[in-house]
């Protein structure tokens, strides 16, 4: 939600003056694609109103960032090298983009930036590619006569948080924050293709938080393009999944193998299963096929649980993403459905609610779940913009 006012007078208490510009950065949702997009393979995502506003002005010296409710930091622009003592904060971020803008032979410059938002922890929504392409636009905005592609913007936003944060995130988070709308992405080739779609669907969105905390989960979100990777590199021979026909990877995912766990071959076979869901979901959007639609979104919803293994940290189910699955799904009724949201282990769940019985599930939601962990969310059309 755009929190124009709010961002005007967190900029004047933080920085004594008006800013120039106020700028909104949207999440995004991944509809469906588990887990696909590091390893070549399919995904439909959508921006969401769920984000970061900031009011902004130039500084010819540093970059100056305060968030409501966190500790404030600067960026000097001299300094643009990888510091790991960063990694997994927002000055890693910063750092990122203005490194491999300035590499990429945009201009960059000093600012100041006040930020406020409406995403909840563990809301699932990306708030760090979000903050990305946000940092990407003020840049553009501010010193580049708003010249930077979206795509552009999605690539330095991953390679901010691949290099700097230390996560090892596929493109999908950025696209959606930088392109938004419903796009279908294939990763197959070295250059994604992204088609925009228009979404004919009248549900309403809900996301639930699990209460789980995604502090220290890295090296669970590493394992899962690791495992996938492994399959690839010592059955194929390849270093990818989607570099695989699925009647390939099926014809040879039983042979033998020592250095391949089992646990690895459900994982890339979920990836397959999880390509093929995206593209039914695609032709439902696109025949309007509502049964097919939700059929694709339920249908992953059970493979990210069971092949995937991602909906709850091993031997952790109170408070995981999986027992709030299971809490709301006997809610969901005729034409519902509910999967994880985004990386897993933790956060939220995404539901998708007929119109008509929208009201009756946020009400059970609710019921069961504290306010501040129930949001209904809807898709956002374009990307970061400067508000009028």
């Amino acid at each position: 939600m755009i929190m124009k006012e709010q961002a005007s007078e967190f900029y004047f208490e933080s920085f004594a003056e008006e800013e120039e510009c106020v700028i909104f950065s949207h999440g995004r949702l991944e509809i469906v694609g588990n887990h696909t997009d590091h390893n070549k393979g399919e995904v439909l995502v959508a921006g969401c109103d769920m984000g970061i506003t900031a009011g902004v002005g130039k500084n010819e010296e540093y970059i100056s960032v305060a968030s409501k409710g966190y500790r404030p930091f600067v960026v000097e622009l001299d300094d643009l090298e990888v510091h790991r003592e960063e990694e997994g904060t927002s000055a890693s971020l910063v750092r990122g983009v203005l490194a491999k803008l300035k590499e990429l032979g945009y201009k960059i410059g000093g600012f100041n930036m006040a930020c406020v938002n409406d995403i909840f922890p563990g809301a699932g929504v990306s708030s760090s590619a979000a903050f990305e392409s946000l940092v990407v636009k003020v840049i553009s905005h501010l010193y580049n006569e708003d010249s930077i592609p979206e795509e552009t913007m999605a690539v330095v936003g991953q390679y901010a948080e691949n290099v700097y944060f230390g996560k090892p995130c596929g493109l999908l988070d950025q696209i959606g924050t930088s392109l938004g709308g419903v796009c279908y992405v294939d990763f197959h080739k070295e250059t994604p293709i992204i088609e925009r779609m228009s979404f004919p669907f009248a549900y309403r969105i809900f996301l639930v938080n699990s209460e789980g905390n995604h502090a220290d989960l890295t090296p669970l979100y590493a394992e899962i393009p690791a495992d996938m990777k492994s399959v690839a590199r010592h059955l194929y021979g390849v270093d990818y999944l989607g570099e695989l026909t699925r009647e390939e990877y099926f014809r040879g995912m039983t042979r033998p193998c020592i250095s391949v766990s089992e646990r690895a071959k459900m994982r890339a076979t979920h990836f397959f299963e999880e390509n093929a869901r995206v593209e039914n979901a695609r032709f439902a959007i696109k025949h309007h096929d509502e049964a097919a639609f939700m059929e694709a979104i339920n249908s992953s919803g059970f493979s990210s649980s069971t092949f995937l293994a991602n909906t709850q940290v091993p031997g952790k189910y109170a408070g995981s993403p999986q027992q709030t699955i299971d809490t709301l799904r006997p809610h969901l009724g005729n034409g519902g459905a509910i999967r994880i949201m985004g990386g897993g282990f933790a956060g939220s769940v995404i539901c998708f609610i007929p119109e008509e019985r929208g009201d009756e599930f946020l009400k059970t939601c609710l019921l069961l779940y504290r306010k501040e962990k129930v949001a209904e969310v809807r898709i956002v059309d374009g990307g970061p913009r400067v508000e009028e």
